[in-house]
């Protein structure tokens, strides 16, 4: 189908506003732990890594609500937590992400759904995953359990415009919490929505669900191994299940929309770098229901829903993405990715502030970047590596000026610019006029400063320094690629006229 024009996309994006969503289900507390490789213990052969630092973000049903909430609606969210150190962070994390925690249920004796994820690299290699830990899963819910979420269902329902079901550990979401909500709905003016690993065929009548080839393939009892199959599971699911709406995702392969009287939509992937595949189907869940809100057809939320997916894979951890995100995905699908990455100081103070509250790490790093080389792209790649987002700073043609000579820039900032911002590693890009960015380093506060070249922490611009130790950020010192740099491209082609 034709893609969303970007009026239709801000239309939708602007009805998401006033919406006010339930969200009943499991939850889980997804940890990461990040540090490096420092040894092998004397005691045994066993890793040890030197952590550096620690971060939670909400899973399943939390991150659906917490989608809901960074996409500019009300999340409200019901589910079950543990009385235990996880319980707190959960609830924490959730109200920083500014979710309503007022109906989550506190049970007595039980362990928070809980899962950690170890990351560690060598003093000169990238991240990678070395551990998890998951805690033993939860069972179904003790019926005192049901009974609350169910009365927090019924109080609830005539104040909200619809209600996610998400089933993940089969525990929360029984039965009969299906059955009150298929009837909630025959009583007030809502739509709701099933997502569920394991238990597809029990989401009879719902306005949408969203399940994942393998889960929809489950439902059926068919191997969904192209669009042929894929098109049948959704005409089954619609007619068996009395769904209206069925947005089938399909991980690389994009995913397929379904609706009565409508024909089948099959998308392909809008996301480019996947770091990270976690939470995808919540975010999907978060976006394509506020999009049914607003209203667009199945085809337009599954637009929506592929794009905020896209950017969701391209980060570590589950994340939750803003309409500002899925507005330059859109860009980058549609051809104008470059200029939509290049920011404002006063937009990227916004975009910096809304990603902080979100819990999205955000690295800064700035230079000249004349003439583009290997050198650049692959410090620009390492920097991308130490946060969830990159926002780089490039000097101004009278910045430059000062800095480098006469004769330089090379080419003009807007054109450094536009260049820089096609590359997938950087998420936007800013021009500056200081020979420093320690003014805007203080405005920003990014997590991570990253700074190339033959510098040591006592040798970089101390103001700089001081700016982000001032604030609790860190530095994070690259180098550089040995050989390469603009001054000795510019030479070689004076020297040589360019001949090898």
């Amino acid at each position: 189908m034709k893609p969303l024009s970007r009026k239709r996309l801000e239309e939708l994006l602007h009805g998401f506003q006033g919406k006010r969503v339930l969200v009943v289900g499991d939850v889980y507390l997804y940890e990461y732990i990040w540090g490096r490789m420092t040894d092998i213990s004397t005691e045994g052969p066993v890793p040890v890594v030197h952590v550096d630092s620690r971060s939670h973000a909400p899973g399943a049903a939390g991150n659906t609500a917490a989608g809901i909430a960074a996409l500019g609606a009300s999340a409200i969210l019901c589910g079950v937590i543990g009385d235990d150190a996880n319980g707190t962070i959960m609830a924490d994390c959730l109200r920083a992400k500014h979710v309503d925690v007022s109906p989550l249920i506190t049970v007595r004796g039980c362990a928070t759904n809980a899962h950690t994820k170890i990351s560690a690299r060598g003093y000169h290699s990238a991240f990678q995953e070395v551990l998890r830990t998951h805690t033993t899963p939860p069972g179904p819910i003790d019926p005192a359990t049901e009974a609350a979420v169910i009365a927090h269902l019924e109080r609830l329902a005539p104040t909200v415009h619809a209600i996610i079901l998400v089933d993940q550990a089969s525990s929360v979401v029984t039965r009969r919490i299906i059955d009150v909500v298929r009837d909630l709905r025959t009583k007030h003016p809502i739509i709701t929505i099933g997502d569920s690993r394991d238990n597809v065929r029990d989401m009879r009548g719902m306005d949408l669900i969203v399940p994942n080839d393998y889960e929809a393939g489950m439902a059926i009892n068919l191997s969904l191994d192209g669009e042929q199959a894929i098109e049948r599971a959704g005409e089954m699911l619609m007619g068996c299940q009395n769904v209206q709406n069925v947005i089938i995702t399909r991980g690389k392969d994009g995913m397929s929309a379904f609706s009565h009287n409508e024909r089948p939509v099959h998308l392909r992937t809008y996301a480019q770098d996947v770091f990270d595949v976690t939470g995808a189907g919540d975010t999907v869940s978060a976006t394509a229901t506020l999009c049914l809100l607003a209203g667009a057809s199945a085809a337009e939320a599954a637009q929506v829903g592929n794009l905020a997916a896209g950017v969701a894979v391209s980060k570590v951890g589950t994340v939750a993405v803003s309409p500002h995100e899925i507005i330059d995905a859109h860009a980058r699908y549609t051809g104008l990715a470059a200029s939509s990455k290049i920011k404002t100081i006063d937009e990227l103070k916004a975009i910096a502030d809304s990603l902080r509250r979100e819990g999205v790490k955000v690295a800064w790093t700035n230079g000249c970047f004349d003439i583009l080389h290997t050198g650049h792209l692959t410090y620009l790649r390492k920097a991308r590596q130490t946060a969830d987002v990159l926002i780089l700073g490039v000097s101004g043609d009278r910045c430059v000026s000062r800095l480098k000579g006469p004769g330089r820039p090379i080419n003009k900032q807007q054109e450094r610019a536009e260049l820089l911002a096609e590359m997938e590693c950087i998420d936007y890009v800013t021009i500056f006029e200081q020979d420093s960015p320690a003014d805007i380093i203080a405005l920003l506060r990014p997590d991570v400063y990253v700074k190339g070249g033959d510098y040591t922490i006592d040798t970089i611009n101390q103001v700089e320094r001081r700016a982000v130790e001032g604030y609790g950020g860190r530095i994070e010192l690259l180098g550089h690629v040995e050989g390469k740099s603009t001054t000795k491209i510019i030479s070689k082609i004076i020297e040589g006229n360019g001949t090898r």
